[in-house]
């Protein structure tokens, strides 16, 4: 095999390289189901690359259309998985069509108006929109993070390199323009597809998506790296009893919940499991530990997708409820207190009852978390004080040192 074969052979045996390492990385982090995509993305730039080199099918005309369908189904999966990373839905559709479309005019173009010129302009340019498809969904979705950013340059230049390139390196190409008049002359195929693998055109080709296509491979790990390192801060982030936000996870979100305008009025229900140490000292912490964990499944089943629902320590729990008045968060405390009251716990004695105390504070203007932590919490002991089992919230319209509290919206005793 003469060197510039092997050098041709180079990219579709860099690209199964590639795939095998998306593969593997799957396999040791099965929840990210995006990862499959790019697998297959660049297992099939492999074949499809190989079926053009050694022309496997024979024929012209099929092995043309076997190559494409090949090519277009991996750069469908490409972009797929990229728009599966940013959980957009309804991209597909698009890819489709542009599919449907580049496959239907390489098909005319080959077998009713047979022009090489035009297929390669058809495939390129097809190619490229879908990766500036991609682009503009990338930009659209991502969190403007340095790894969104550098996927979304990488793709948008990727795109663009297909027309760009295709449009210099056909102008460097005259030969390519009298192949077709060549094949029907009845030229010797060989000396077709000489001119053809020696044109600038198929030379460059070849190198530019060698060279981008480990550019892209590149990024999607990077992109992957950086997703791992992102939920190995949240699961540090994660209370394991009880599948909720601890104390740390709980500030970083508040937060940023805080200094959002848009997410405002915000409540906070601050929610403390009642005469807890009592049962942990008769029926022992394993019963403490399925009624912490129960607390946090009622939480976790109430809380809308936008709240932030923590166990802050021990037996405390604490809801931030954006978009929440005063009202409706003591709407949400009530049916948490009335839930706990209702539910049986196996480790229990029959008819034994477990209760919590809430309090309920709107943030007032220019207040920090800290503060605003600090008023539910003496809600929740004056809510203890008052005969537990009960919701304690700020008195509407008192002024930010009053400290006046309404009246209990749940009663009843543990």
């Amino acid at each position: 095999m003469s060197e510039g074969r092997l050098y041709l052979l180079a990219g579709p045996a860099v690209s199964l390289i590639v795939a095998c390492v998306f593969f593997l990385v799957w396999l040791h982090h099965r929840e990210r189901r995006y990862v499959p995509f790019f697998a297959v993305a660049f297992g099939a730039y492999a074949i499809a690359a190989l079926s053009q080199l050694l022309q496997i099918p024979p024929g012209v005309g099929i092995n043309t259309m076997v190559s494409a369908l090949i090519y277009t189904f991996g750069i469908f999966c490409l972009v797929e998985g990229v728009m599966a990373r940013f959980g957009k839905a309804g991209a597909a559709p698009v890819l489709v069509v542009v599919s449907v479309l580049i496959l239907g005019l390489l098909s005319y173009f080959m077998f009713v108006e047979r022009n090489l010129v035009a297929r390669i302009y058809v495939q390129n340019f097809g190619y490229g929109l879908m990766f500036l498809f991609a682009a503009v969904q990338i930009f659209a979705a991502s969190r403007r993070r340095t790894v969104d950013r550098i996927l979304f340059w990488v793709f948008l230049l990727f795109g663009l390199h297909f027309f760009v390139r295709t449009v210099v390196t056909m102008s460097l190409s005259p030969e390519l323009f009298a192949l077709d008049r060549m094949r029907v002359n009845g030229a010797a195929p060989d000396a077709i597809g000489r001119l053809f693998t020696g044109s600038p055109f198929w030379q460059v080709l070849n190198f530019s998506l060698l060279v981008s296509g480990l550019l892209v491979a590149l990024a999607l790990l990077g992109a992957i790296a950086v997703d791992a390192m992102d939920d190995l801060k949240r699961q540090g982030g994660i209370d394991p009893l009880t599948g909720l936000a601890n104390r740390r996870g709980f500030d970083e979100r508040a937060r940023e919940l805080l200094a959002d305008a848009a997410r405002h009025p915000l409540s906070l229900v601050y929610c403390d499991i009642d005469r807890f140490k009592t049962i942990n000292d008769t029926f022992g912490h394993a019963t403490g530990d399925l009624v912490l964990a129960t607390v946090g499944g009622l939480i976790a089943r109430l809380a809308a997708p936008g709240d932030v629902a923590a166990r802050r320590g021990g037996e405390e729990f604490v809801m931030l409820l954006p978009g929440t008045d005063l009202q409706d968060a003591c709407g949400f405390a009530e049916r948490m207190r009335s839930d706990l009251r209702a539910t049986a716990f196996s480790m229990l004695p029959a008819g034994f009852v477990v209760t919590a105390s809430f309090g309920v504070a709107k943030r007032r203007r220019g207040e920090d978390l800290a503060d605003l932590l600090h008023r539910a919490d003496e809600l929740v002991y004056a809510a203890k004080r008052a005969g537990r089992d009960r919701i304690l919230a700020d008195a509407p319209g008192a002024a930010a040192d009053a400290g006046a509290l309404a009246s209990p919206v749940g009663h009843g005793m543990a």
